[in-house]
């Protein structure tokens, strides 16, 4: 069952990625045997693929335009975003 999941989310990676490292991935799960083990590596697939996806893809391009985009709004109308309702 954990295999499975495992393999569904080296599914998710990117294709050239997937294509050169899917072997790999899935022969050191093989060789982790106990249940923490492959907890720890299911994990560590996710982390892989949200990195591989916002890295490699150049979507950090965008989410670092929306941070800095909403940042001087958050700046400017921070003291009353966050103070809301206000009372005397």
């Amino acid at each position: 069952m954990i295999r499975t999941l495992y393999r569904w989310f080296i599914c998710l990676h990117p294709p050239a990625f997937r294509l050169r490292f899917e072997q790999e991935f899935l022969w050191i799960f093989d060789e982790s045997s106990d249940a923490l083990g492959a907890a720890t590596l299911l994990c560590d697939a996710i982390t892989s693929l949200l990195r591989q996806w916002l890295m490699r893809s150049g979507m950090w391009k965008w989410v670092l335009a929306a941070i800095a985009g909403a940042l001087p709004i958050l700046i400017g109308f921070g003291s009353f975003l966050f103070n809301w309702p206000m009372r005397p």
